[in-house]
């Protein structure tokens, strides 16, 4: 899913995307910050932006690429961090005049459509909704006062950069404002404009936090959670209410269920852990399932309607891979279990490499569980159930492949198992605890 969220600055478009993209664990793409590294490998470079031959034989060589430190976006140019340099005031002189021209704006597009695929995305700039992403499922467009948007950025600037910007006031502040609202919104290319078709909303007297959830109230009308067919929605309640009548089931963290295409990865200890799993999440899910459970024919019709699909091998085999993918593109949630088989003992066993892959074919999220209490219940010694316990499933903080593909492959496979495994275990951890506050 791709959100755009445009307008004039000071209209806390940047801290508005970035909260948002939190909010819903999609991922953020600064454009402003693009086009302000490009102004400084422009003005490094000291090419006249009016010599388009020069310009265009620049643009050729601008590698603009985003990697995440800690809790930190890093903006690089080649291989020079310019996170810091491209928010000098030099710098915010000279982008509206760079960013404005058409050679710029054409060379720059496939970045950001690049950036987009496979991806739920936040967007956030001047043309998006108008012209990078005309078809993106939300568009946002903020508005503010000038006065206000002069406040908030004069406060910005002084926060954030208070040695390059000693001697600025609001005045200078709103001029500059008044300036780059004119150049953007009369140049003739990608002008700056609220789209026919996005949601406006002036941030003037809201906090950041009412924006936000206007914002998300807006995501939820556009892509409502898939709750799956008839039969399955009666299955599955009905397996609800048995879960709550005998093991008091509770579920935690549903608020990290991010929107599209995503695996759920629980641990795997219990024939009860594919419900309990299914019960917990907000969303329908799909499941793979042994291709012999399904020649008996009614017992396969039953189970395909459960969202069942027939496979013959692992996670990792080909055939099962592009079946997991084609499940992901269309925006659906599938439970796979990292470990490969249920566990002989109540902890969790080595993470297999399948899912890795997978993630890294797929470039989509992985959303870890923690299902406690089925290993009791119901584990491989067992050849009937207890009809007494208490089970809980635990969703934590999804995992994105973005965050690795900068890395080499085999890298960053490997660190995204040993992630996966880290976050399982904290999520355990924190029920354990007593389940306080927000899982991991």
């Amino acid at each position: 899913m791709i959100i755009t969220i445009d307008g004039p600055s000071g209209t806390g478009k940047t801290t508005v995307a970035r909260t948002v993209a939190k909010r819903l664990h999609f991922v953020y793409f600064d454009t402003g910050a693009m086009y302000r590294a490009l102004t400084w490998y422009v003005l490094e470079h000291n090419v006249d932006i009016h010599d388009t031959s020069a310009l265009q034989q620049l643009l050729s060589t601008f590698s603009f690429n985003i990697e995440q430190k800690e809790d930190q976006k890093r903006y690089y140019v080649g291989q020079e961090d310019v996170t810091e340099v491209i928010r000098s005031q030099l710098i915010t002189d000279r982008v509206s005049a760079v960013s404005a021209l058409k050679t710029v704006r054409d060379a720059l597009l496939h970045i950001q459509h690049d950036f987009a695929r496979n991806r739920d995305v936040v967007f956030e700039g001047r043309d998006l909704g108008t012209v990078v992403f005309p078809r993106a499922e939300l568009k946002i467009f903020l508005t503010a006062d000038p006065q206000i948007r002069a406040e908030r950025r004069l406060k910005e600037f002084l926060e954030k950069y208070p040695e390059a910007t000693q001697g600025l006031d609001k005045q200078t502040v709103l001029a500059d404002i008044e300036r780059r609202d004119a150049l953007d919104s009369t140049r003739e290319i990608a002008p700056l404009k609220c789209p026919s078709d996005a949601h406006c909303v002036d941030t003037s007297g809201l906090t950041i936090d009412q924006v936000v959830d206007a914002i998300i109230a807006c995501v939820d009308k556009v892509r409502p959670r898939n709750k799956g067919g008839p039969f399955y929605r009666i299955i599955l309640n009905l397996a609800k209410g048995f879960f709550a009548l005998f093991y008091r089931h509770k579920v935690y963290g549903v608020e990290h269920f991010c929107p599209g295409g995503a695996i759920v990865a629980p641990n795997h200890v219990s024939y009860l852990d594919p419900p309990a799993a299914a019960i917990s999440s907000p969303e329908e899910v799909h499941f793979l399932a042994k291709e012999e459970l399904f020649r008996n024919y009614f017992f396969g019709k039953l189970i395909r309607a459960l969202n069942a699909h027939p496979v013959a091998g692992t996670a990792s085999d080909i055939g099962v891979m592009r079946l997991i993918c084609k499940l992901l593109g269309e925006g659906k949630k599938v439970l796979l279990f990292p470990e490969g088989k249920r566990g002989e003992m109540d902890e969790l066993d080595a993470l297999k490499p399948g899912i890795a892959l997978l993630v890294a074919r797929s470039k989509t999220a992985v959303i870890p569980a923690y299902i406690h209490g089925t290993f009791a219940i119901w584990n491989r010694s067992r050849k009937f159930p207890k009809w007494r316990g208490r089970t809980a499933c635990v969703f934590g903080t999804p995992i994105r492949w973005s965050d690795f593909e900068h890395l080499d492959k085999r890298k960053a496979q490997e660190l995204f198992t040993a992630k996966l495994t880290v976050s399982l275990d904290q999520l355990r951890q924190w029920y354990k605890d007593g389940a306080r506050g927000t899982p991991p």
